[in-house]
C-alpha cells in the first residue's frame, strides 16, 4: 500500500492534475505512503529526467506539497514526526484505517504520546479534518 500511494501522488503531481484542477482536494492514506520518504528522489527525478518525469507538468513536485493532505496512521512516532515536517502541519489529519484490522487500537494514541504542543496535537485530530472537508468548527463546540 504505501508503494501505491506514493504513485497515486506522483501520477497527479507529474499529470498536472492538482494545476488543472486547483480546488480539488485529496487525502492520501497511510501517511502519503513512501511519498514522503521518496520526494527527494521523486523531485531530482523531475529536475535531471524531464524527459522521463515532467512530461506534463511545468511545476516541480516539491511545490505541490501543502497542496493534497494525508493521514496519520504510521504506527511510529519517527514516521509521525517526519511527516509532519515534510507534508505540513496544516495537511496531516488523524488517520484510523477502519474498518480494516490494521489501524491504531485506540485511534489518536499516537498523535496524543508525541511530545508537542496541545495546538499541534489540535490540528492533527480534528482541525485538519474539519479544513479538508470545508467544516467550520464552532459548529462542535
Amino acid at each position: 500500500m504505501p508503494m501505491e500511494t506514493a504513485a497515486a501522488i506522483s501520477c497527479l503531481l507529474m499529470g498536472n492534475v492538482l494545476e488543472r484542477f486547483p480546488r480539488l482536494k485529496f487525502c492520501f492514506a497511510h501517511g502519503g505512503g513512501s511519498f514522503p520518504w521518496t520526494l527527494g528522489r521523486i523531485q531530482h527525478g523531475y529536475d535531471v529526467r524531464p524527459d522521463l518525469c515532467a512530461t506534463r507538468c511545468q511545476k516541480p513536485p516539491k511545490d505541490f506539497v501543502g497542496r493534497f493532505f494525508t493521514d496519520s496512521l504510521v504506527h511510529d512516532p519517527l514516521a509521525l514526526q517526519f511527516l509532519v515536517r515534510v507534508i505540513g502541519e496544516d495537511r496531516v489529519i488523524l488517520g484510523t484505517d477502519y474498518p480494516f484490522p490494521l489501524g491504531e487500537l485506540e485511534p489518536g494514541r499516537l498523535i496524543q504520546s508525541m511530545d508537542w504542543a496541545p495546538p499541534l496535537k489540535e490540528k492533527l485530530l480534528w482541525e485538519n479534518g474539519l479544513e479538508f472537508l470545508g467544516l467550520d468548527s464552532s459548529l462542535f463546540k
